[in-house]
C-alpha cells in the first residue's frame, strides 16, 4: 500500500486491511474453483495437461526398446546423479498423471503402458537406481487413478499375470538357448582405433574345446553424461580354433589401397555382393532391371503391379476389389530399380572389387586407415571387408538380441587349465578302461551299425 493510502486510511479514522492469511488465500481459492467459471477452467486445464501424459508413454516405450536391444551400463560416480534425474522425471510426471487422473488421456496412457514395463524390469533388475522411482510412481498412479475400482481390479490381476508369464517364457527360453559348455572370456578391449569391441572366449565342452575371437562395433552405442547404453545384437565371430589352446592376436592397421591390391592378388574374381543402397551410391540403379514371374512375388507385391494371380482363389474373388487384372503364373514382369524398391524387393548387384575404383570404396564407406586383427599369424578380420559387407549395419542386427545377457562375465587373463583339464580326462578314461564301465565302444559299434544300414538303404 503506498503511502497516499495510509494518510488517507488514517485521515478517514481506519486501520489499513491485514493481509490475507495462508488459510484464508486457500479457501478462496477453493470457493472460486467450487465456481462454474473455476470448474470449468480447471476442466481446461487438467484436459491440456494430460496431454503431457504422451511425452511420458513415448519415454516409456523408449526405455523398453533400449532395455530389448542395448546394455545399461551406470558408473559407479555417476550412479547418485542419475538416480536424481530419474526420480525427478519420475516425480514430474507422477504430479501431472495425478492432478489430471479423471482425464480419459491420462487413464488410457496409465493402462496402455502397464505391458511396456516388462522389459525394462526384466532386463535392468540390477540397476535398483532406476527400478525404484519408477516402481513408486507406476504403483501410485495406478492406484489413484480415476479409472473405477473393478476395471482397475481386474486390469491389474491381467498385467500381474502378464508379468510372472512373461518373466517365466524369458527365463525358460535362455536357459533353453545357453549351451551345455562353459566359456571364459580371457580378454575383453577395443581395438586401438576405437571402432570395434573384442573378446577372446575359450569354450570347454565334451571335446577338446574350442577359443574363437568375436567383434562387435564400437560405434553403435548411445552415451550420455550419466549412462551408457551398449548396443547388442551385431556380434559376430571371426575366428575360431579347434582344439582348445591358447593363440596369439595383435591389431595392425593398412589403408584401403594396400588392401585393395592384397584381394585382388590373392584373387583377381574378388566380388562383394552390393545392396540396393549401395547400388544408389555408385549409380548402378540407373537401367537396371530384372524378370520375375508372377508366382514369384507376393499377393501384396503383385497386386501393387495391378497384377492377380489367376490360380488363387483370393484373387479370382476379389479382382474387382483389388482392382487387378488376373494372369497365369509364369506371366512374366520386368521391373525397374524404383519399382522393386517400392513393393519390397531387395534388388542385389555382384560387383568385382577390380572394377570398383578408390572414390568408390571411400562413397561405399571404407575409410582410408582399416583396422585389422591378425590372429596366430593369418588375418582374421577386416573393417575393409566389414564395409563393404554390411557386417554391422541396422539390417544385419539379429532379431534376437534380447536374448543376450545383459551381464558381461568376468575376464580371466589366465583362462582355462588347459593341462589339467587333459590330464583329468585322461585319467577318467584310464578309470573306466580298467573297472570295464566304459560305454563308449557300445555306442561306436550302435552308431557304426545305423549309419551301415543307412547307406546300404539309400
Amino acid at each position: 500500500m503506498n503511502t497516499n493510502v495510509r494518510k488517507k486510511a488514517a485521515s478517514n479514522g481506519r486501520k489499513a486491511p491485514a493481509p490475507l492469511s495462508i488459510r484464508e488465500s486457500l479457501r478462496n481459492a477453493r470457493e472460486k474453483l467450487s465456481s462454474k467459471n473455476g470448474k470449468l477452467v480447471l476442466f481446461i486445464l487438467q484436459f491440456l495437461l494430460s496431454f503431457v501424459t504422451l511425452f511420458y508413454f513415448k519415454g516409456v516405450l523408449k526405455l523398453a526398446y533400449y532395455s530389448m536391444f542395448y546394455r545399461l551400463e551406470i558408473p559407479e560416480e555417476t550412479k547418485g546423479k542419475y538416480c536424481l534425474l530419474v526420480s525427478l522425471v519420475c516425480l514430474f510426471f507422477g504430479a501431472v498423471m495425478l492432478f489430471t487422473r479423471r482425464q480419459i488421456v491420462t487413464r488410457v496412457i496409465i493402462m496402455i503402458s502397464m505391458p511396456f514395463y516388462l522389459p525394462i524390469i526384466l532386463f535392468n533388475y540390477q540397476h535398483l537406481v532406476l527400478l525404484i522411482p519408477l516402481a513408486i510412481m507406476v504403483v501410485t498412479t495406478y492406484l489413484f487413478s480415476g479409472t473405477g475400482e473393478a476395471p482397475k481390479t481386474i486390469l491389474g490381476a491381467v498385467f500381474l499375470m502378464l508379468y510372472i508369464l512373461g518373466a517365466f517364457v524369458y527365463l525358460t527360453a535362455q536357459s533353453i538357448l545357453q549351451p551345455a559348455t562353459q566359456e571364459v572370456v580371457i580378454a575383453r578391449d577395443v581395438s586401438p582405433g576405437g571402432c570395434y569391441r573384442y573378446s577372446v572366449v575359450q569354450v570347454l565342452d565334451q571335446a577338446d574345446g574350442n577359443t574363437y575371437v568375436a567383434i562387435e562395433p564400437n560405434t553403435k552405442d548411445i552415451a550420455y553424461g550419466h549412462s551408457k547404453w551398449y548396443a547388442k545384437g551385431y556380434s559376430k565371430t571371426v575366428y575360431l580354433e579347434r582344439p582348445l589352446d591358447t593363440f596369439n592376436y595383435e591389431w595392425t592397421t593398412q589403408t584401403r589401397a594396400e588392401i585393395t591390391r592384397e584381394l585382388i592378388t590373392n584373387n583377381p574374381s574378388t566380388t562383394f555382393i552390393l545392396s540396393a543402397g549401395q547400388m544408389r551410391l555408385l549409380g548402378l540403379d540407373e537401367g537396371y532391371s530384372q524378370e520375375y514371374t508372377i508366382g514369384e512375388l507376393s499377393r501384396s507385391q503383385r497386386h501393387k503391379l495391378g497384377y492377380g494371380d489367376e490360380t488363387d482363389p483370393i484373387d479370382t474373388r476379389l479382382r474387382r476389389f483389388f482392382r487387378v487384372k488376373l494372369m497365369p503364373t509364369d506371366y512374366t514382369v520386368t521391373l525397374t530399380f524404383d519399382e522393386m524398391v517400392d513393393i519390397g524387393l531387395n534388388p542385389t548387384y555382384e560387383q568385382r572389387l577390380s572394377r570398383m575404383t578408390d572414390e568408390d570404396l571411400a562413397l561405399l564407406g571404407v575409410p582410408e586407415e582399416n583396422e585389422v586383427l591378425i590372429v596366430n599369424g593369418k588375418i582374421a578380420f577386416r573393417q575393409y571387408v566389414a564395409e563393404l559387407e554390411r557386417f554391422y549395419w541396422d539390417s544385419s542386427r539379429s532379431l534376437t538380441a534380447f536374448l543376450e545377457s545383459n551381464t558381461l562375465p568376468e575376464v580371466q587373463p589366465d583362462g582355462l587349465d588347459l593341462d589339467q583339464i587333459r590330464k583329468e580326462r585322461e585319467e577318467a578314461l584310464a578309470a573306466k578302461a580298467a573297472t570295464g564301465t566304459s560305454s563308449l565302444p557300445a555306442v561306436t559299434d550302435t552308431t557304426t551299425e545305423t549309419t551301415a544300414t543307412a547307406v546300404g538303404t539309400e
